[in-house]
C-alpha cells in the first residue's frame, strides 16, 4: 500500500510539474476597425438672396429634403431636393432642384439640375454648403445666365459615425 500510495504521490507530482513547466500563454489580441455608415435624412426652410440684385433684398423661401449616406470616415454623399417660392410681390412657384450632395461632414458640395418656371427652361445648379448656409449659382440654359444665391437655412451638419471595434483574439497552440 505504501508503494502504491507513493508511487501515485510521484506520478501526481510529476503532472504538476509538466503542466507548470508548459504553461500556456495568454490570448493574443488586436483591434480592427470596421468603417460604418447610417442615412441622415432632414427636412429643412431657408431664406435665399440672390447677389444678382434682380430681387433686392427681398429674400425668396426655400423648402427642401436632403438624404445623406454618412460614413464612419466622414465622407458624406446623398441627395438634395428643393422648391424656391418668390415672394417679391406674390408668393409665386419659382423652380425645383435636384442635386447630388458630396464631401466632408463639414462641408459639403451640392451639383444638379432644375426647372424654372418664372424663366421657363432648365438650369444647372453648383454650390458650397455647410452648416445653415449655402453659396451657389445657377446656370440658365435659355437665356445663358448666371444668377448666384447666398442661403440661410435650418441644415446643420450631419452628425458623426463613429468606426466600430473589434477585438480579433488568438490562442497560440
Amino acid at each position: 500500500m505504501k508503494k502504491y500510495l507513493l508511487m501515485m504521490s510521484l506520478a501526481t507530482l510529476g503532472a504538476m510539474v509538466t503542466q507548470s513547466a508548459v504553461a500556456i500563454p495568454p490570448p493574443s489580441c488586436t483591434d480592427t476597425y470596421s468603417s460604418s455608415s447610417r442615412t441622415d435624412n432632414r427636412i429643412y426652410a431657408g431664406l435665399s438672396w440672390q447677389l444678382n440684385g434682380s430681387n433686392g433684398f427681398v429674400p425668396d423661401i426655400i423648402f427642401g429634403a436632403r438624404s445623406l449616406n454618412v460614413n464612419s470616415d466622414n465622407a458624406v454623399s446623398g441627395a438634395d431636393f428643393n422648391i424656391r417660392l418668390l415672394i417679391k410681390k406674390d408668393v409665386s412657384l419659382d423652380s425645383v432642384k435636384l442635386s447630388y450632395v458630396g464631401g466632408s461632414r463639414n462641408l459639403l458640395g451640392n451639383a444638379g439640375l432644375g426647372y424654372s418656371f418664372t424663366n421657363t427652361g432648365i438650369f444647372a445648379t453648383a454650390a458650397a454648403q455647410s452648416a445653415f448656409s449655402r453659396l451657389g449659382a445657377d446656370y440658365q440654359f435659355g437665356s445663358e445666365r448666371f444668377t448666384p444665391y447666398l442661403e440661410g437655412n435650418t441644415l446643420y451638419s450631419p452628425n458623426e459615425e463613429p468606426s466600430r471595434v473589434t477585438a480579433m483574439c488568438s490562442t497560440p497552440i
